[in-house]
């Protein structure tokens, strides 16, 4: 019995996650770093958007200001 519980949880958990939903974008921003000059791509991750930047072996992530999602407009209530 105690084995079929915890079957029956570990399936459970592993049915419910999902892949989040994300999207990425080209533009037409680029970044001189030396003498490469990188692409910078917009990443919209639940409703928010980012600037998505991969240099060697590191990468810049940060937020846009300019996001469209509803819970940054407005400023403070």
């Amino acid at each position: 019995m105690k084995k079929l519980l915890i079957a029956t949880i570990l399936f459970g958990m592993m049915s419910s996650c999902e892949e989040p939903t994300t999207t990425t974008k080209s533009t037409q921003h680029r970044v001189k770093i030396g003498v490469d000059v990188k692409e910078l791509k917009v990443v919209e991750i639940e409703g928010c958007e980012y600037f998505l930047g991969t240099f060697d072996r590191s990468a810049m992530f940060t937020h846009k200001g300019n996001c469209k999602n509803p819970i940054h407009k407005g400023g403070n209530k």
